[in-house]
């Protein structure tokens, strides 16, 4: 991944590995751009730019015809060649269009790949540190942590209640019943999947771990390819660890898990390390503990997530030590 050092937002737009990421994190292959970004490249910043747009792409567009493309792409080079030639007064304006005219061309082709590689979802994302509530065309609810998405085929969505999610968030399912029977609706969530039929609940998947949190209704929550599946009830949590295969339950207050919904996270006897994982979540900030006592402690208490001057205040009362951020870093010690 060394040659990734250099990228700038339209060499990462112009990369098909880090696009098939991108739309798919959890897919075969992809765990290497995972690993890269968590690193915290040089470059990070500038693969978050390319990730926002690529994430605002709206797939229920028509697409342009096919020569559109090929015109635009030959005037663009047809455009350059000749800027090959431009005297030196106009060389630097004429530089300067010709890099924003190359920029334009290549997120239209982008979108045109993208609109014909995978035409029929219709796809909704948050950046960090942002909710965002979407309706299902079934009006099921479906409100989005920060940094998190769901999918769906939209062509299939009426007869089959798929979804498809990366990161955290909290589903209201609506009840359908087609000729007298409840009609199922799934979420896979890397390689666990949740089937309901009305029901409410939250989700959060990691590369690591699935964890199900049912508030209300009634939920089966499995393991694709394996016996584990577990029947879940009101106030069930369910936590499958990938690297052990087993699913684990106990009975938990919902509104721990929920609170995000308030722009806000509660926490109860977490240690430090799943604090800085969860607020790294959010944010996108790269939390280093310069203090080895503090990987065994353990706090309970209230994050408002809004202020984040006020909330780095509070967290540095919560842990007993000094928190500071640092440009994309949170130093703590």
């Amino acid at each position: 991944m060394d040659k990734y050092s250099t990228y700038q937002t339209e060499d990462f737009l112009k990369d098909e590995s880090f696009i098939n990421w991108v739309l798919d994190p959890e897919g075969a292959g992809n765990q290497a751009w995972t690993t890269w970004m968590n690193s915290g490249p040089a470059t990070k910043e500038a693969a978050q730019k390319a990730i926002e747009i690529i994430r605002t792409l709206d797939f229920k567009k028509e697409a342009v015809a096919g020569d559109f493309y090929g015109g635009l792409k030959q005037r663009i080079d047809h455009t350059i060649a000749m800027g090959q030639t431009v005297p030196a007064k106009r060389r630097t304006i004429q530089l300067s269009w010709l890099k924003a005219a190359a920029a334009i061309a290549g997120l239209i082709l982008l979108g045109w790949v993208f609109f014909n590689r995978k035409p029929s979802y219709t796809y909704f994302s948050t950046p960090y540190a942002a909710i965002k509530t979407v309706w299902l065309p079934d009006s099921t609810e479906v409100v989005l942590n920060a940094n998190s998405s769901v999918r769906y085929n939209k062509n299939r969505l009426n007869n089959t209640r798929e979804v498809l999610i990366t990161g955290e968030a909290f589903f209201k399912v609506r009840h359908v019943d087609i000729n007298g029977k409840a009609q199922a609706f799934k979420v896979y969530a890397g390689n666990t999947e949740i089937e309901v039929l009305g029901t409410e609940f939250n989700v959060r998947s990691t590369h690591e771990a699935t964890a199900v949190m049912l508030r209300a209704g009634k939920v089966r929550f499995s393991i694709t390819g394996s016996d584990a599946e577990k029947i879940m009830q009101p106030n069930d949590y369910c936590f499958y660890n990938k690297a052990q295969g087993t699913i684990s339950t106990r009975t938990a207050d919902p509104v721990m898990f929920t609170s995000w919904m308030e722009h806000k996270y509660r926490f109860e006897n977490a240690t430090i390390k799943e604090v800085c994982e969860t607020l790294k979540a959010y944010f996108g900030y790269d939390f280093i503990l310069r203090n080895d006592a503090l990987n065994t402690q353990t706090v309970s208490g209230t994050l408002e997530l809004q202020n984040e001057q006020v909330m780095w205040q509070v967290l540095s009362e919560l842990f007993n030590a000094k928190v500071a951020k640092q440009g994309n870093q949170v130093v703590i010690q």
